[in-house]
């Protein structure tokens, strides 16, 4: 069986990483970032893609449903007509909820896998429920839902070491955080703030409150815990450390609030 995963490029490591679990489930998988290269038509390339497929999977965002080819395609019914030429009815089509949004009118009356409300893993196992009309049973991989992403970054101070760590998440949001790392220097300085994923410099003007917050800065440990507010898809939280001594980054914690994986 091919699957089809329609998204925006906002949605792409999400959607690469379902792209690994469904293909680790033994399906074949269409993405355009896996399929296609330079000098490629978009418009024939996904067109074959799309026909030559069993299944079409919708990543509902409110970006994508904004997107010219969930208007003009989803919404207006061609794809549905599609789906009845391949004799395949109303299995071709299965939508995948990864952030709050106005659902196409041709997808209403469709069940979703939904990605707001559960772990990843668990979004990745109803989709996958979906996709090969099956109940779900026990599966033995794991996707985790958190990211955690360091960078070396230019220090404000000349002859100083500086690093980044960024906590994110792929699809379902945490609750609060409870973050903790040995980062292998003594630290001078910490900066803390929120800002959007894969975005390493601090803004501007850094300000924000966190209820039930608690920290630990005791060179080279340090670590946060706070109730509010939470990452999610495109809101990350970042830590950049600054030391005189150059940075050896140990195992990190990375749990929610309430001390579980996020």
């Amino acid at each position: 069986m091919q699957v089809f995963l329609s998204h925006t490029s906002t949605d792409k490591d999400a959607v690469e990483a379902i792209g690994s679990f469904l293909t680790s489930r033994g399906l074949t998988v269409w993405i355009d970032s896996w399929r296609m290269t330079v000098g490629d038509s978009l418009v024939q390339r996904i067109g074959e893609g799309i026909e030559s497929s069993d299944r079409l999977v919708v990543c509902l965002t409110p970006a994508s449903v904004e997107s010219n080819w969930v208007k003009k395609e989803v919404a207006t019914g061609l794809v549905m007509e599609l789906a009845e030429d391949k004799g395949l009815g109303d299995k071709f089509v299965v939508p995948a909820l990864f952030i709050p949004c106005k659902v196409p009118v041709m997808l209403r009356d469709k069940l979703y896998a939904n990605f707001t409300n559960k772990a990843f893993q668990a979004g990745c196992e109803e989709l996958l429920a979906g996709v090969t009309a099956s109940p779900r049973g026990a599966r033995d991989a794991r996707l985790k839902n958190g990211i955690v992403r360091t960078y070396e970054v230019s220090s404000k101070t000349p002859g100083n070491a500086a690093l980044v760590v960024e906590f994110a998440v792929r699809i379902s949001p945490t609750d609060g955080l409870h973050v903790g790392m040995d980062v292998g220097a003594m630290y001078k300085s910490v900066t803390e703030w929120f800002g959007p994923p894969n975005n390493p410099l601090p803004p501007a003007n850094i300000c924000g409150a966190y209820t039930s917050s608690s920290e630990r800065h005791e060179p080279p440990i340090f670590a946060r815990k706070f109730s509010t507010p939470n990452v999610t898809s495109t809101k990350s939280y970042y830590l950049l450390f600054e030391s005189t001594q150059p940075f050896f980054l140990k195992p990190v914690q990375y749990l929610d609030y309430f001390d579980r994986e996020p």
